[in-house]
């Protein structure tokens, strides 16, 4: 196997056709309506926010969440659960 090769998007697609494609779990953008500890966050694809009791969050992003951050969630539609694993910077 050759190691993945571009930016961080271009790798998690190489991985993904590797390894096979997931379709209980799959990864959108969102942005930070309210930061913690009553957080709200809207997904690009849905018209409402999601609090709290819908999110799941990695320890490194918790300290750091401010309106208006883009983040990048993992969801997981089969048990209504929002991973909150990074924040999504474009340069």
């Amino acid at each position: 196997m050759t190691k993945p090769q571009g930016n961080g998007a271009s790798q998690l697609v190489q991985l993904m056709r590797l390894h096979g494609h997931n379709k209980d779990l799959t990864f959108e953008l969102g942005t930070v309506t309210a930061a913690p500890p009553e957080v709200l966050i809207r997904l690009d694809s849905v018209g409402f926010d999601l609090d709290k009791s819908d999110l799941i969050f990695a320890s490194r992003v918790t300290e750091s969440l401010q309106p208006n951050d883009r983040v990048i969630v993992a969801c997981d539609e089969e048990h209504k659960v929002f991973y909150v694993i990074d924040k999504a910077v474009i340069y």
